[in-house]
């Protein structure tokens, strides 16, 4: 009766060990599928934002005393000013820069700026808010 509960006893722990085992090895293969799926899908993913365009870059900054610049169709410009809000932003070659003017929309002040929508020169011409103006000339690529 020992030699059967011996056995019995042995039995249970190869029975244990080999369920680890396959519990062990399934788990590696979950994982190891999830991982090439997963950087499959972010390059198809990255690939598909490049193609389309649709890839969020950071904007170009342009500093209080900077006087040129450059960009990139589809690149947007953020002019830093003291007083945003007052500030006041013109072009003189809408074709290749689409300006907004700074703003305040209660949660938040905004900087004017400019989106370069074609290849080209801009000139932006920054008023302040004592009437001090500054030319920008951008060069859009």
């Amino acid at each position: 009766m020992i030699r059967t509960r011996k056995v019995a006893a042995t039995k249970a722990a190869a029975t244990k060990v080999a369920a680890l085992g396959a519990a062990s090895l399934l788990g590696i293969a979950v994982l190891a599928g999830c991982s090439s799926s997963d950087e499959s899908a972010a390059e198809s993913t990255a690939s598909e934002m490049s193609e389309e365009g649709s890839q969020m870059l950071p904007p170009v900054i342009i500093g209080v005393d900077q006087t040129d610049a450059s960009a990139v169709v589809g690149d947007f410009i953020d002019i830093l000013a003291d007083d945003p809000v007052n500030t006041v932003i013109s072009v003189d070659n809408p074709q290749v820069l689409e300006i907004t003017q700074g703003y305040d929309d209660g949660s938040a002040i905004f900087n004017p700026g400019a989106k370069a929508i074609a290849a080209g020169t801009a000139v932006i011409t920054v008023t302040n808010p004592d009437g001090s103006t500054r030319n920008i000339v951008v060069v859009v690529s």
